[in-house]
C-alpha cells in the first residue's frame, strides 16, 4: 500500500470531514489536500524531484502532515529530524542526507542559520511558523504555488521517509522506511 492512499482515498470520500485538529484550527482532507499540492507545486517549482530529500524541524504541528503528503506526492523522501538534536548533530544529518530544503519550525531558526555555511545541499530554507529573515516563509509559499493536484509515479517500495537514529554508538545513521512499511506500520498500530 502507499500513504498516498491514506489522503487521496478519504479526500474523494469524504472531503469534507475533518482531517486534522490542532490547536484549535480545523482542516478538512480537501484542504489537507489542497495544501499539500499548494506545497508539492512548490518543490518541484524549486527543482525538487523524485529521490531527492526534504527535511523539517519542528514539534507537532499540522503542517508537518501537510509536508510529509507534499513531500510524497513529488516522490521526494521526508527527512523528519530530531528537535533534540544539537546543531552539529543536525548539521551532519542535513548533510549525511543530502537535503535540498529544510522546513524551519520558530523555535529552531536562529539554530538553523547557525548552520547555513556547514548545510550547502539545502537551497531552501522555509519558516513554518512566521516571517524570519533570509526564510521563505510557509503560508506565502503556499498562497503563491498552485492547488492542482501532483502525480508522481511513487510505487509501494519507493523510501517515503529517511529517520535518523539517535546516534548513541556514534553519528546518526538514516533509517529508510517505503510506503508500504510506512503504511503497514500505521494499519498496525494506530486506532481509528
Amino acid at each position: 500500500m502507499n500513504t498516498l492512499d491514506f489522503l487521496s482515498i478519504s479526500n474523494a470520500i469524504c472531503p469534507d470531514r475533518v482531517c486534522v485538529v490542532f490547536e484549535g484550527n480545523r482542516y478538512t482532507y480537501s484542504q489537507v489536500n489542497e495544501r499539500s499540492n499548494r506545497l508539492a507545486n512548490a518543490l518541484l517549482g524549486w527543482g525538487v524531484k523524485k529521490g531527492d530529500r526534504v527535511a523539517i524541524i519542528q514539534v507537532n504541528c499540522s503542517q508537518f502532515l501537510e509536508t510529509y503528503y507534499a513531500v510524497a506526492k513529488v516522490g521526494a523522501i521526508l527527512v523528519p529530524l530530531n528537535f533534540r538534536a544539537k546543531a552539529d548533530e543536525l548539521s551532519y544529518m542535513l548533510t549525511n542526507a543530502e537535503a535540498v530544503a529544510l522546513l524551519v519550525g520558530e523555535r529552531y531558526v536562529d539554530m538553523v542559520n547557525g548552520m547555513r555555511p556547514d548545510t550547502a545541499s539545502v537551497r531552501n530554507y522555509i519558516s513554518i511558523d512566521g516571517k524570519a529573515a533570509d526564510m521563505l516563509y510557509y503560508e506565502d509559499v503556499l498562497g503563491s504555488a498552485s492547488p492542482d493536484d501532483v502525480t508522481t509515479e511513487v510505487n509501494d517500495e519507493d523510501t517515503t521517509i529517511l529517520m535518523y537514529t539517535a546516534g548513541t554508538t556514534g553519528r546518526p545513521k538514516g533509517v529508510p522506511l517505503t510506503h508500504n512499511s510506512f503504511s503497514v506500520y500505521v494499519l498496525e498500530n494506530v486506532d481509528p
